[in-house]
């Protein structure tokens, strides 16, 4: 990628998505030509068995300057809470106002490969999510909970500016979780501007504050001057994530019915659940997806060829949103 100053102009932040699969060891070059393109965040992936997303996102901030570093999903059950305050308090000392981290349940499967399976997944999320929250701002914890378990534990010292600490769920109970115990939630691909105003709305009538709930959404992305071409790219992403039915909430909301056999991805459903298309195309659904609540849109590359596709969003989209 070649170097591109960064877009003028106020906007929603915008990140890039670090492939799941790709060589850890180009971690480094990757986040600094993603700083360079003048993108807002970069996001790693902790999936089991790959790479730590911790470590992932210590190496992403240290050799860049502005970039927002965010990590989804780091799994509660392979997660002590007080080791967990540590060591993001530590990146929130070493690189303050620029790391968000986001909890999860744990994919069940994997979980139970690690022997780490809790017999209630969402009580483990909420106390491991607030424990870690309230020691990361300086409280001191005893707590005797179903699945966390602590004594006058205290970060010394925490951290001047606690980061924002996300929940990843996209069904009711979980983002009612996200509501009342996380600063905000953290949606994946698939969700699209209809499933996201509803995300907040039901986050918001679960627990009302004061402040908004922080919002980040992860988008499929494709530009191809022919947008035909960029909605055939996204076909079979599309189809396997209807197929594999793990999000029915925002299946429901882009009106697929997870129960049928899937159907070829009709042009408008792709334009639904994805930022695809010619530049112009491709800006107008990233605001589609900033005006129903994206907070920060998150671009995931559809392709082999992220680098490229990452560089011409930069160099042809962003200036448009």
């Amino acid at each position: 990628m070649a170097e591109l100053s960064s877009p003028k102009g106020a906007r929603a932040p915008i990140g890039v998505v670090f492939p799941a699969r790709a060589d850890v060891a180009t971690l480094p070059a990757f986040a600094r030509r993603t700083e360079a393109l003048g993108f807002d965040e970069l996001w790693v992936i902790e999936d089991c068995f790959l790479a730590g997303g911790l470590v992932m996102a210590a190496s992403a901030l240290a050799v860049t300057r502005r970039l927002r570093v965010g990590l989804g999903l780091m799994p509660v059950p392979l997660r002590n809470p007080a080791l967990a305050a540590m060591e993001i308090g530590a990146l929130a000392r070493l690189h303050p106002g620029r790391f968000t981290a986001a909890f999860g349940h744990g994919v069940r499967e994997w979980m139970e490969q690690s022997g780490a399976a809790p017999a209630r997944r969402m009580a483990a999320l909420a106390e491991v999510t607030s424990t870690v929250r309230a020691l990361l701002a300086g409280d001191t914890i005893t707590s005797r909970g179903s699945y966390v378990n602590l004594t006058g534990v205290a970060l010394d010292p925490p951290p001047d500016r606690p980061p924002p600490i996300l929940i990843g769920s996209t069904g009711p109970r979980g983002l009612a979780l996200a509501r009342e115990h996380a600063d905000g939630f953290l949606l994946p691909e698939g969700c699209g501007p209809a499933f996201i105003a509803r995300a907040v709305g039901q986050a918001s009538e679960a627990a009302p504050r004061a402040r908004p709930p922080l919002v980040v959404v992860y988008a499929w992305m494709r530009v191809e001057d022919d947008g035909e071409r960029a909605r055939l790219a996204l076909r079979p992403v599309v189809e396997e994530w209807i197929e594999r039915g793990l999000y029915p909430e925002p299946a429901a909301a882009a009106g697929i019915d997870s129960t049928r056999t899937p159907a070829p991805v009709r042009a408008s459903l792709a334009l639904d659940l994805a930022v695809v298309g010619d530049p112009p195309a491709c800006a107008a659904s990233a605001r589609r997806f900033i005006d129903a609540g994206a907070g920060t849109l998150v671009m995931v590359a559809v392709g082999s060829d992220h680098d490229r596709q990452y560089e011409r969003f930069a160099r042809e989209v962003l200036p448009l949103i």
